[in-house]
């Protein structure tokens, strides 16, 4: 019986392996298993001492060991590249959409955190999807980390947040939280985007000068620039300039728009708004008002009469036809610094800058060399007339700030940004990813954040594939038809390939006068 000594502790070192491995980890009792294991096994071999040496000097016991190590050695490997593979795993998104990839706005919200975050997930979502995002965004950061909760168990804390259903997740900062019932990617970067940041930007809107309304969800409208300051936890906020001045709680005015002009005390409370250092985004359109002119020209910021015309044919392969410039030359700046996305304008002013003592003005954004300026707006020819007309190329955005004198050092400097068109702003155009995130950027600028950070609020879709009658015939040629032919194709391949082998043998043979 001493020959069998051993395999007490050999299965006590498997059971203890096997525990360890369905457990994750190696608990104290795993752990006093496989030790006490090893010690039997230690007492088995030296109980057996003489057999072993005997088993060692034959063949087959060596084959046996070096097999067993061998062995030991595969699942060892096996076991390494599970757990890298579980600690560091790989996925792959083979949509066309990219449905599975986080946008890179998303990614770098997420690493970028300056507070630890948690995202609470209240039961078990029967969404996979939902499930597994709050863990692809935890692995951006360790300053994200994902709970789960059990409501059933846990009501009070389901009742503090005002959960009534399992699969909703909880974004929670410190004491401020937000509750994401539709678990999705922009939802879930909003939560914590608005949740890590202590103060929100207040973003006023002129109302009443006739231009683009707020809550508008046409293609005139601003509702969809709304959606992405509000996602990128802005507070927004529509003000009258033709009832009195400007809050000074406004970290930012907007201007979208104003066909009509701006009559003289409206310019007056926008001069006093940023006289106590106001921030300003005056979006102009051609015909442009010559107060409205006037007025930005005291900051060195000149503003043409007619529209810009792009003669070359890069706007059609996004749609843009000759009035609808595009941004070519992005010029060194805090807005555009580190961006580099063609934005499209609607029927845009020129732009320049010109001398002043007033402040710093800088281009943003420019056409090519390719545009002119069609100085007749009425007219709807597309071709240079020399003489008459003016040769770019020119400024689509230009930014200017104010510095403060000693006296006003406690004010802010006031900040101005003037674009040559209002539509880069509208539901028409701000769903071209390149408008959006300019337009939060220069907003950002104006209100002081240094970087702007933007939530895509956009659900990117799987794009379907028209399934014609032409393609459904190939389909069922191909699965019926093709496929199952393949291995009979590849079955009468070897039989060729072996009787040409076959006769090449034969008549070698023959040659040779020797028998096959």
């Amino acid at each position: 019986m001493r020959k069998f000594a051993f395999l007490p502790g050999a299965l006590m070192i498997v059971a203890a392996v096997l525990w360890a491995a369905f457990a994750l980890r190696w608990s104290v009792p795993a752990a006093v298993l496989g030790g006490g294991g090893v010690l039997a096994l230690a007492v088995g071999v030296a109980a057996n001492w003489k057999g072993v040496r005997e088993w060692f000097d034959d063949p087959r016991g060596v084959f046996a060991l070096d097999t067993l190590i061998s062995t030991l050695l595969l699942v060892a490997a096996l076991g390494l590249v599970n757990t890298l593979a579980g600690l560091h795993g790989a996925t792959f998104d083979w949509t066309e959409a990219g449905r599975n990839t986080l946008a890179p706005e998303t990614v770098s919200l997420v690493e970028s955190l300056g507070t630890d975050v948690v995202m609470k997930r209240m039961g078990r979502s029967r969404d996979a999807a939902a499930r597994d995002l709050p863990v692809a965004l935890a692995a951006l950061s360790p300053r994200l980390r994902v709970e789960d909760v059990d409501i059933d168990a846990l009501p009070a804390d389901a009742r503090r947040y005002g959960v009534t259903r399992a699969g909703s997740v909880v974004v929670e900062a410190e004491r401020r939280f937000r509750r994401v019932d539709a678990v999705t990617e922009p939802a879930l970067a909003t939560a914590i985007l608005q949740v890590s940041t202590a103060q929100a930007p207040r973003v006023c809107f002129a109302a009443g000068e006739g231009g683009h309304g707020l809550a508008d969800a046409g293609s005139q409208g601003l509702s969809g620039l709304a959606s992405v300051l509000s996602a990128s936890n802005y507070e927004l906020a529509p003000v009258s300039l033709l009832e009195g001045d400007v809050p000074r709680t406004c970290g930012a005015l907007v201007v979208a728009g104003a066909p009509n002009g701006l009559r003289p005390d409206v310019l007056a409370r926008v001069d006093r708004y940023l006289v106590n250092g106001g921030r300003l985004l005056l979006a102009v359109d051609p015909p442009v008002d010559p107060a409205v002119a006037s007025f930005v020209a005291r900051f060195g910021i000149t503003v043409g009469q007619g529209v810009i015309i792009e003669t070359s044919d890069a706007g059609r392969a996004v749609g843009a036809g000759p009035e609808n410039p595009i941004s070519f030359v992005y010029h060194d700046h805090p807005v555009t610094r580190g961006f580099d996305e063609r934005t499209i304008f609607g029927r845009a002013v020129p732009l320049g800058v010109g001398p002043t003592e007033i402040g710093d003005p800088q281009p943003l954004a420019s056409t090519a060399g390719s545009a002119f300026e069609r100085v007749d707006v009425l007219s709807e020819a597309t071709a240079f007339r020399e003489g008459r007309d003016r040769r770019g190329p020119f400024d689509l955005a230009v930014a200017t700030s104010v510095p403060r004198g000693s006296r006003d050092a406690a004010l802010p400097e006031p900040r101005i940004v003037v674009t040559g068109d209002s539509d880069f702003l509208a539901n028409g155009f701000i769903t071209w990813t390149a408008n959006r995130d300019l337009a939060v950027r220069i907003i950002a600028w104006l209100c002081g954040v240094e970087e702007a950070r933007v939530v895509a609020v956009s659900e990117r879709q799987n794009r379907r594939v028209q399934l014609t009658e032409r393609r459904r015939r190939w389909m069922y040629v191909v699965n019926l038809g093709v496929l199952p032919l393949l291995p009979l194709a590849a079955w009468l391949v070897v039989r060729a390939a072996e009787r040409v082998r076959s006769g090449t043998r034969r008549s070698t043979h023959r040659s040779t006068g020797s028998r096959p």
